[in-house]
């Protein structure tokens, strides 16, 4: 009768440890096990080194520039998220761009107003530049105007002129005055003659009025 008992009791046992065996395999959740990545390794893995010089130069790991031999920093530090970037973009550190000697300012809106000196020649205006010819012959006695590139005046003189021809000219005039009324055509024609070397007529009666050369 023990014995049976004991039976009983063997296979209860077997039978309920079946049973939290199976529970256990079809309702265990598995735990979340420890990260046991090397971040570290993998953070100097993702780190881009380039040249504080030659910023074109990007390697996956340190060494020499194979340009000027300078040793490579890092181009990104701290793991930014750079995915919102341009991929061209060159990210560079605080150190990075001492390096390199790159300096920034904040765009702000100002006059583009800068001083600049420049060597050059100065010339005259050729559209500007008249030539001032005499409408009698003579010889000039006096010169106001003294160097190339000095400024005139509307109406100023620039050079006295003494022309023999003009002498004879207003000496014909005077003559004629005396006889103009029975030589009318003499007279004229003086007169005429001073007006082709374009005196005035107020210049003329005054010549006249005068009575002297």
């Amino acid at each position: 009768m023990k014995r049976l008992f004991s039976n009983k009791y063997f296979r209860f046992s077997l039978i309920l440890s079946g049973g939290f065996f199976l529970g256990w395999l079809f309702f265990h959740s598995p735990g979340k096990t420890e990260d046991k990545h090397d971040h570290a390794a993998e953070a100097a893995k993702g780190t881009i080194w380039t040249c504080a010089m030659h910023p074109q130069i990007r390697m996956h790991e340190p060494g020499k520039c194979p340009i000027c031999g300078m040793d490579l920093i890092p181009l990104n530090q701290g793991g930014g998220d750079t995915t919102a970037t341009d991929p061209l973009a060159i990210h560079m550190t605080k150190e990075a761009a001492q390096l390199a000697n790159v300096l920034t300012t904040v765009v702000s809106k100002q006059n583009p107003v800068k001083d600049i000196r420049l060597y050059g020649k100065v010339q005259a205006d050729e559209r500007l530049l008249q030539s001032q010819v005499s409408y009698l012959p003579g010889r000039i006695e006096k010169l106001f105007v003294n160097f190339t590139g000095e400024v005139v005046r509307k109406g100023q003189t620039l050079a006295l002129l003494y022309s023999p021809e003009l002498v004879t000219a207003q000496q014909e005039l005077l003559e004629t005055v005396s006889t103009k009324s029975t030589q009318p055509v003499l007279y004229e024609a003086a007169k005429d003659k001073l007006r082709q070397w374009k005196l005035s007529e107020s210049q003329i009666a005054d010549i006249e009025s005068s009575g002297k050369v």
